[in-house]
């Protein structure tokens, strides 16, 4: 495993894939609680490309726009997001920087193509699910295999000798190796990575786990482990469209089991796929990356091929089973039977590997022989029902004809049914009928449990967002009186702990209601919203600045002592005198009056500490306003 120090000293090497110049500039910026927009587009015009690329995608079919943008404004950024703009001023930047390097086995077009693939299919299942905002999933999807090109860059000659080894950079036993080569895989840098550009845990979660969701920590239904079968279904569909239309149209099948764990049905998964096709060439040409042509997912499926493999198929619900038995004709003839009815198949030898594919595959129904020389199927229902999703897991054994004795421990144990050698067509295709109808069930329960936590998340967070909107001044966007109130309490007892030293700026605008009556509401309002963005330019990110109310504010310092609260009062009031205020007939002067107190320990309550700081204003209004006034120790 990849533990801190080993990721540090990756770091430290400065050769890790990394964004740079105006990419983390953003990056740090926003980090800021109280990042503006304004100062976001400040820094992204220093880069005419960037700002091009954001007008893309902010053009793009994504956004729906009814006419093009042709400049980045507040507006823009607002609709993409935040955090939307974070992610993908990181995904350009590593893309634009990143794509040669020195490992001659490692693919960098092909690399990115798949990522934008991964991306673009994460981005559109999740919307469709409702898991997390398309921008996000673009991202998380886009970034989930980085790792592979951090081992490229890192290690460029061992990790080529690797890929050989292990067949490519996509081949299924290459993770093993990197774990006993670097002792650490790819999956695990990419994710340190990630979290240290600052992407949410549960994302960084979810790529970890989503090559092998069977080993996710999520509880089964809850929003990580459907980010995980998210992702695994967006890293399913990068993989098919790196092949020829046969292993396609066979890959077809567990794509639509993938989605089908989503609660997304077949037909609309074709729509879907040809979705993410048609957005994957955008997003190419987007980011100039390289992307090949390919038959449609819903030709494939239509095509004659398609149609003679589902002659004996059950269209309503391709399931995905493991066939457990010791006897390789048995195996072979079940496999063929139902692969032929449309069925993914998985074949294990034994107990002890039927119960490892099992972990792996998560099966919707496993058929197996009770007598097995390594691990019997007694053994394997007995272990497969102490998982969490083996309780959902329909059970087949099969058995010889009048073996009551095993048929009946098999059932106490939790088998569902058994099937009698040897095993006619029919009565499979009834036992897998009968199967579908209890996996429709519990299907249909977890759903309504889903459904439930779902709508108990939406309350969580729309009384976080009501929480929220009680503490902030709608007219500014600052901290309002209530939260003010609150921050000075908790400041107050913090410094009172640790003795470490607090001020406090009381700010009032000089004659504002003269601006008022002169000038009217809608021009006191402008005057207060641009005052407000000062206040905000000039705090620090532990700085708390709020609207008291009417025209004062206040401006909680934390760790900053009367002399430096001083100079940054006087900061702000230089800065407000020499701003050009703007209304609608020029531009307008304006002053401002601050009061500046330190907590001391004269002071008896929080009471005392706001009167000081009151009384330095009022002594500042009196002395004639437009300056600075210090309560005196």
């Amino acid at each position: 495993m990849l533990d801190t120090t080993q990721f540090n000293e990756l770091k430290a090497s400065g050769n890790l894939p990394s964004p740079s110049g105006t990419a983390l500039k953003i990056l740090q910026l926003c980090q800021r609680d109280n990042v503006t927009l304004t100062e976001i587009i400040h820094v992204l015009q220093v880069d005419p490309v960037m700002v091009g690329r954001i007008l893309k995608l902010a053009n793009s079919a994504a956004y729906g726009r009814p006419r093009p943008v042709i400049a980045l404004t507040p507006d823009i950024l607002m609709s993409i997001g935040i955090q939307g703009v974070r992610q993908v001023v990181l995904v350009f930047s590593l893309v634009s920087a990143h794509r040669q390097g020195h490992c001659p086995a490692f693919n960098y077009d092909e690399f990115w193509s798949r990522s934008v693939a991964t991306g673009v299919a994460a981005r559109l299942m999740g919307t469709v699910t409702r898991l997390a905002p398309p921008s996000e999933l673009f991202t998380v999807g886009l970034l989930a295999n980085i790792g592979r090109l951090a081992l490229a860059s890192l290690r460029p000659e061992r990790y080529g000798a690797l890929l050989a080894e292990a067949g490519g950079p996509f081949a299924p036993t290459l993770s093993e190796l990197e774990a006993t080569t670097f002792g650490f895989t790819q999956l695990e840098v990419g994710t340190a990575m990630m979290r240290d550009w600052g992407l949410p845990k549960l994302f960084t979660d979810a790529v970890l786990y989503h090559e092998a969701p069977e080993k996710s920590p999520f509880q089964p239904g809850s929003r990580g482990a459907k980010l995980v079968d998210c992702l695994h279904f967006a890293d399913h569909f990068a993989s098919l469209c790196f092949m020829k239309d046969g292993p396609r149209r066979a890959g077809l099948a567990e794509l639509l089991l993938l989605a089908n764990k989503l609660d997304v049905a077949d037909d609309a998964v074709l729509a879907l796929s040809d979705e993410i096709l048609g957005e994957w060439r955008e997003w190419s040409a987007m980011l100039t990356v390289p992307v090949h042509e390919l038959t449609t997912f819903t030709t494939l499926a239509n095509s004659p091929a398609a149609k003679e493999i589902k002659t004996h198929a059950d269209p309503a619900f391709p399931l995905n089973i493991l066939v457990v038995d010791d006897e390789p004709t048995m195996c072979l003839m079940l496999q063929k039977l139902l692969t032929a009815m449309g069925h993914t198949v998985h074949v294990a030898r034994d107990g002890t590997e039927g119960l490892n594919m099992a972990l792996k595959h998560q099966p919707h129904i496993v058929i197996t022989d009770l007598m097995m020389p390594r691990g019997d199927g007694f053994a394997l229902i007995q272990n497969l029902r102490s998982h969490q999703f083996g309780h959902y897991v329909y059970l087949v054994v099969i058995t010889v004809l009048g073996d009551h004795d095993n048929l009946a421990r098999a059932f106490e144990l939790g088998a569902d049914d058994y099937m009698a050698k040897p095993i006619e067509t029919k009565v499979l295709q009834a036992r897998l009928r009968a199967g579908i109808r209890v996996i429709h069930e519990h299907d249909k329960l977890r759903k309504d449990q889903q459904e439930l936590q779902h709508r108990v998340l939406e309350l969580t967070i729309a009384n976080q967002h009501s929480s929220e909107a009680a503490l902030t001044d709608v007219l500014t966007g600052l901290h309002n009186r209530r939260y003010a109130m609150e921050r000075l309490t908790q400041e107050w007892a913090k410094t009172e702990r640790s003795q470490r030293p607090v001020s406090l700026l009381m700010l009032d605008i000089d004659h504002f209601k003269q601006v008022n009556d002169n000038f009217g509401h809608a021009v006191g309002d402008a005057i207060l919203r641009q005052f407000a963005d000062v206040l905000r330019s000039f705090a620090r990110t532990e700085d708390v600045p709020c609207r008291f109310g009417g025209e004062e504010f206040l401006l909680i310092a934390p760790d900053t002592n009367l002399k430096g609260a001083q100079q940054l009062a006087e900061r702000i009031r230089s800065a407000i005198e020499n701003k050009p205020f703007v209304i609608a007939r020029g531009v307008l002067p304006v002053t401002v009056s601050i009061g500046v107190a330190e907590k001391t320990a004269h002071q008896n309550n929080l009471e005392t500490w706001i009167k000081a700081a009151d009384d330095a204003l009022y002594s500042a209004k009196k002395s004639g306003r437009n300056r600075v006034s210090v309560h005196a120790i």
